[in-house]
């Protein structure tokens, strides 16, 4: 029997937390599962990430994925009753699981929506680097939106969040892309900020090469569109998943 349910899967970015889709999760509408899958934590340390590279950590997702759509919740077409979102890292994220399924087998989303990370082929970069001092790190997270003014100067209240970001970032970082054989059969909604300084408009851009129809929407915002969101955002990804319209609401 085939779940009338429709879900959105939400991949966060680095250093985060399902935490981030707390507000997504509470005005979900009706019919909808807004579920935030937690990329998995080393069991001997809270601040480091289990998996700290891409080819490690897609097919841990991939699996956990499986088991949140369940497979009566797939068509006869291959595709699942989902659509896959990710903030940032979660973008990179989830387009890698989505390849992992076109080119493996597996329920592809209805649609692949993707917040401020550049195309996949684009190399990932970050003048900061994961190497940096703490107070280096934290101000550069502070320039970004990721760390509040009142924080910049206690960088060691903030030790294991940073752990968690300098694992993400190495993972971003050690990414190296290698071409699909063909384009994604899903349609790729790429949203990117008017004041994001770590991704540029312009290589937002390069999305188009990666499937056969690419939207590219840019908001008001920086980097953490998620975080920063007054509803566009949100109600977008939800009308995709709901009925496959973007701008809803």
């Amino acid at each position: 029997m085939k779940d009338s349910r429709a879900k959105l899967i939400c991949l966060h970015h680095a250093g985060g937390g399902p935490s981030v889709f707390d507000q997504w999760v509470r005005t979900a509408p009706d019919g909808l599962d807004v579920i935030a899958l937690e990329l998995p934590k080393h069991p001997d340390s809270a601040s480091r990430r289990l998996y700290r590279s891409a080819g490690d950590l897609v097919p841990i997702l991939a699996e956990n994925l499986l088991e949140r759509v369940a497979e009566r919740g797939v068509d006869t077409s291959g595709y699942g009753n989902y659509v896959l979102f990710g903030q940032s890292m979660g973008g990179l994220l989830a387009y890698l699981v989505t390849r992992y399924f076109h080119e493996h087998g597996g329920p592809l989303p209805r649609a692949l929506a993707v917040a401020s990370y550049a195309a996949p082929h684009i190399p990932w970069s970050d003048p900061t680097g994961p190497d940096a001092s703490d107070a280096v790190l934290v101000r550069r997270l502070h320039a970004i939106g990721g760390v509040p003014e009142w924080l910049v100067d206690h960088p060691e209240w903030l030790a294991p969040f940073l752990g968690l970001v300098r694992d993400d970032a190495r993972l971003c970082a050690s990414y190296q892309h290698v071409p699909q054989s063909s384009r994604l059969p899903v349609p790729v909604y790429v949203f990117g900020g008017n004041r994001d300084i770590l991704v540029p408009e312009g290589s937002l851009d390069g999305w188009s090469e990666i499937a056969e129809e690419v939207t590219v929407e840019i908001l008001d915002g920086g980097h953490f569109l998620v975080s920063e969101d007054f509803g566009q955002l949100r109600r977008s990804v939800f009308g995709l998943a709901t009925d496959g319209r973007i701008g809803v609401g």
